[in-house]
């Protein structure tokens, strides 16, 4: 009887001791949402998806202690889903401005960059300076609801200008000859022209100057700051600085570099 009496005690004794420890709950997902088919921001690559923005993705949500929950969306759906709700976190290469800080917040930038000009082989003796990209009446191509093309549109008058769904498209125009020149975002045009330097050439001159971040929820102000604070660290311990390496040749000198307008 005692020894049952005993076996029955030190159970009672273990179930409160489990009950007085709190429960923890798991941390939320990070739904972040990345442009399809955009390279070098998100792309894929044996079916898997790869790019810079996937990276940083996947580093920041290890860095949060949260599980990443990633999604593609056309480049277009995602600002409206981070407005939604649907997202927490834009990851695409998004230029700070302020149209788009009317319906979402950012984080702190996480590379200063630009506009940059892409042209075939046989022309870049032809454009040897921003200015001569500014003043040209040739064909430009440019990515349609892009801060590129609203630039071209403000800052390029006397050209003739082509609307595309996708750089990529742009791109293959430029191959074509149906236009001459292609003013997208440095990190894109230098990925383009990278993989085919027999063919592609580019003017390394900004043509502006522009800071790349990403959107999240406005009134989301815990994210924002754990966000800014991982950046804040990445830019002390390499982790900015080897990701950028890997998508983004000649990063260092966009930084450096100063616009040509």
């Amino acid at each position: 009887m005692r020894r049952t009496q005993l076996v029955v005690c030190l159970a009672v004794i273990g179930l409160a001791g489990c009950a007085r420890r709190p429960v923890v709950p798991a941390a939320p997902a990070l739904r972040v949402v990345v442009p399809r088919n955009a390279p070098p921001y998100a792309f894929r690559q044996e079916n898997r998806l790869v790019g810079l923005e996937v990276d940083f993705a996947r580093e920041l949500a290890a860095a949060l202690g949260r599980p990443l929950d990633l999604a593609e969306l056309e480049f277009g759906d995602v600002i409206p889903a981070v407005q939604s709700r649907r997202a927490d976190l834009a990851m695409a290469g998004l230029t700070i401005t302020r149209a788009r800080q009317v319906l979402i917040g950012f984080s702190e930038p996480y590379l200063r960059s630009g506009l940059l000009t892409a042209m075939r082989r046989e022309d870049v003796p032809r454009f040897k300076s921003a200015k001569s990209v500014l003043q040209t009446r040739e064909p430009t191509g440019v990515v349609a609801g892009t801060t590129a093309e609203r630039f071209v549109r403000e800052h390029v008058p006397n050209a003739e200008v082509t609307v595309y769904p996708t750089a990529r498209a742009a791109m293959d125009e430029l191959r074509q000859r149906r236009v001459t020149l292609v003013v997208h975002d440095a990190p894109v045009v230098i990925w383009f022209v990278s993989g085919d330097e027999a063919n592609l050439g580019v003017l390394l001159e900004l043509l502006n100057e522009e800071q790349l971040g990403w959107g999240l929820q406005r009134d989301d102000e815990p994210l924002r700051s754990a966000v800014n604070g991982v950046l804040a660290r990445w830019r002390t311990d390499g982790t900015r600085e080897r990701i950028l390496g890997r998508w983004v040749p000649y990063w260092q000198r966009l930084e450096s570099g100063a616009p040509g307008r």
